[in-house]
């Protein structure tokens, strides 16, 4: 496994026109049963973070990578994707244990190999957290996804480019709550759903307690 990260900073941490521009690459290989697995990653990504009178937080992302992934026993499975992303995010913070978050993604994805695949990404979402170090924490966010996919999308080069979702409309939510009960004793609890055209409702929840010796 090799992996690089090199990272140039303006005004770094501070949130007043806090800039970075970061360059990862990550190599893997691995020697498995069904032949010997390569996985390459090259990501080109900018950030900028703004704050405004401490209540309005702007923060913008974008990505250029190149994800390859190579199989000499199961070639169906290899893809090459160029992908471009770019996330703006509005947040505001009610103080310091409450914020508010409003989201636009959009992603392409575009495969050299195989089927040459292509997939545009439309994703608006919003978010809300809070966090109170004595009381607990509640967070929850809601997300619209839609996927225009050119190719077949029951293969697993598609279900790698649509990480799961479907072609068309998709919503997803989820809901994480903390509560601590004792000085020793926590309650989590955690709800997700996911909802398509083409698919019931799925519904998933957890329930843990926590105790701290």
């Amino acid at each position: 496994m090799k992996s690089l990260r090199n990272t140039l900073f303006f005004n770094r941490a501070k949130q007043r026109y806090t800039t970075s521009y970061t360059i990862l690459k990550n190599s893997t290989r691995y020697f498995l049963s069904t032949g010997i697995q390569e996985n390459n990653n090259r990501t080109n990504q900018l950030n900028f973070v703004h704050n405004i009178k401490n209540i309005w937080l702007i923060n913008f992302e974008a990505q250029h990578v190149l994800n390859e992934s190579l199989n000499a026993n199961f070639t169906y499975r290899n893809y090459f994707l160029e992908e471009v992303h770019l996330k703006p995010k509005l947040s505001f913070l009610l103080d310091e244990y409450i914020k508010f978050d409003v989201f636009y993604k959009y992603i392409n994805k575009s495969n050299s190999l195989g089927a040459n695949e292509n997939l545009e990404q439309h994703n608006l979402g919003v978010s809300f957290a809070v966090n109170h170090p004595k009381k607990g924490a509640i967070n929850g966010t809601f997300d619209y996804f839609d996927n225009i996919f050119e190719g077949n999308s029951n293969t697993p080069v598609a279900y790698q480019m649509l990480g799961g979702l479907q072609p068309g409309k998709n919503f997803t939510w989820s809901l994480y709550a903390q509560k601590k009960i004792l000085s020793y004793l926590d309650l989590n609890l955690n709800y997700s759903g996911r909802a398509t055209n083409s698919s019931d409702t799925i519904h998933t929840g957890s329930i843990q307690l926590k105790a701290y010796f």
